[in-house]
């Protein structure tokens, strides 16, 4: 025989209702929370050690030895990638053995294409990022330079015309200092 079905008290299922919605909200935070700008450049993780960037990308190799005497973070690097029709070195620095900066810079050989570069390159920046936190003016600037950065908590995004010849495309982890080296 069937249990008789007990009407809840009075407030029961709204308590049951606000647990519900509360619960649902603290899943969606973690997972947002963990989801939120933890890649760099072409998804490589931040904190990602040498071999987990080769195995992610096979293209990947080491720097030269010279490289590593002027830089000691630069660990690896792609020779050379297409990005927008002009080729790119992609360098990915280390800190602790682990990944902290995706420096790409390209030498356009012409103003012309230096300039179709930088706007090639702020569209999708400006879609995937929005507008940029600032547009710095240095006293060195070329005109027609480009100065743009994209802040976040845990990534910054720096694009730059450095000495007029030169695009810089740089993501950075935003991690925070220990104090006191711990």
């Amino acid at each position: 025989m069937p249990m008789p079905c007990r009407r809840p008290e009075p407030g029961a299922c709204g308590t049951l209702v606000v647990m519900k919605n509360f619960l649902t909200c603290l899943a969606l935070t973690c997972v947002a929370l963990h989801a939120s700008a933890q890649t760099l450049w072409r998804d490589a993780p931040m904190n990602a050690s040498p071999a987990e960037i080769l195995a992610l990308m096979p293209e990947v190799q080491d720097t030269s030895l010279l490289q590593r005497a002027l830089d000691r973070s630069a660990l690896l690097q792609i020779p050379s990638a297409e990005i927008a029709g002009e080729d790119f070195v992609v360098t990915y620095h280390f800190e602790s053995n682990r990944l902290q900066r995706i420096h790409l810079q390209a030498k356009p050989p012409t103003p012309e294409r230096m300039q179709a570069l930088l706007q090639a390159l702020q569209l999708p920046l400006r879609t995937r990022y929005g507008l940029p936190i600032s547009t710095k003016s240095r006293q060195d600037m070329v005109p027609g330079s480009i100065d743009l950065k994209w802040g976040f908590r845990r990534m910054t995004v720096l694009l730059q015309m450095v000495d007029g010849r030169t695009v810089d495309l740089t993501y950075s982890a935003n991690l925070p200092v220990r104090p006191g080296g711990l």
